[in-house]
């Protein structure tokens, strides 16, 4: 009898494993045909400038600079948002902890545009994180949201870029997301899983994205944009 109930005890467990192995092997999947999935984006964003994994320009000195000048902001301080700001999502799961990194407007200075993203990325969103720079040309940067898994990515905007779009593919986490800016460049991060899909172009309303919020831990669960008026940045 102890050797039956021992038995069955192993094969429930080699049952979960398996599971669970199933569950892991259908993440890595869907990064194995990237060929056909770059080829998609490729398709769906035709006309544009599209980076993904084996296009991004070379931002190692950029990276470098921006490191070397940024400070990171406490996440603590007492923040002044634009009675203008626009909240737009969020989307995924409510998993994880809470996060908040609007662009802020205090102590004299404003946050006039999103300089850099880095992004931590393999099928799914790992972890995400906003440099800003000030209208006095100082640098400042959130935490990072999410944890230390995939590849670090980054994505630079120029003096007058902004991001004008965003899609998000998202399930129990964030699988992916792709920012458009108003020069036609469109910055993809992450794989093609994600059951529920957003695409909110806010750009045509005369807003452009400066900040945002939603969940993490070891991946990124949740994921909101902060927007706001061309106007307050020219």
């Amino acid at each position: 009898m102890k050797y039956i109930i021992s038995t069955l005890a192993i094969g429930i467990c080699c049952l979960l494993v398996s599971c669970n192995n199933e569950q892991e092997n259908a993440i890595t999947d869907n990064t194995t045909d990237l060929a056909s999935f770059e080829a998609t984006l490729a398709k769906k964003y035709e006309g544009k400038t599209v980076y993904y994994n084996n296009n991004r320009p070379d931002y190692s000195k950029e990276i470098e600079y921006l490191k070397s000048v940024s400070t990171e902001e406490p996440m603590d301080n007492i923040r002044t948002k634009s009675s203008d700001a626009a909240a737009f999502g969020p989307w995924g799961s409510d998993s994880g902890v809470a996060f908040d990194a609007p662009a802020v407007i205090y102590n004299g200075e404003k946050w006039k545009k999103i300089n850099a993203i880095k992004v931590r990325h393999g099928a799914v969103i790992d972890a995400i994180q906003l440099y800003w720079v000030s209208d006095n040309d100082k640098f400042t940067n959130s935490p990072q949201f999410g944890g230390n898994g995939g590849a670090e990515s980054w994505m630079f905007l120029s003096s007058n870029e902004y991001i004008k779009k965003i899609e998000v593919h998202s399930g129990t986490k964030i699988d992916y997301v792709a920012f458009t800016t108003n020069l036609d460049k469109v910055h993809v991060f992450g794989g093609p899983g994600g059951a529920n899909r957003t695409e909110l172009e806010f750009g045509v309303s005369g807003f452009q994205m400066h900040g945002i919020y939603g969940k993490a831990g070891a991946k990124l669960y949740q994921l909101g944009i902060y927007c706001y008026p061309n106007s307050l940045f020219n």
